[in-house]
């Protein structure tokens, strides 16, 4: 998907599709790899809920 930089007030953004299924009010860490963006959801208790992993290992492979 592709994006364009928007002025926010003074700051600059991007908007993001609903197709996403984000919600507003989401926290995310963003990390930069030389010219790449990543954001990554803040997750307070990542093991609290071992449903969560269920299949993990084949949804990255």
């Amino acid at each position: 998907m592709e994006v364009k930089i928007r002025q926010m007030g003074h700051d600059m953004g991007v908007v993001l599709s609903a197709a996403l299924g984000l919600t507003v009010g989401d926290r995310y860490e963003r990390h930069q790899m030389d010219d790449t963006l990543v954001l990554t959801p803040v997750h307070q208790e990542l093991f609290a809920n071992p449903a969560d992993w269920v299949g993990f290992r084949n949804r990255i492979s």
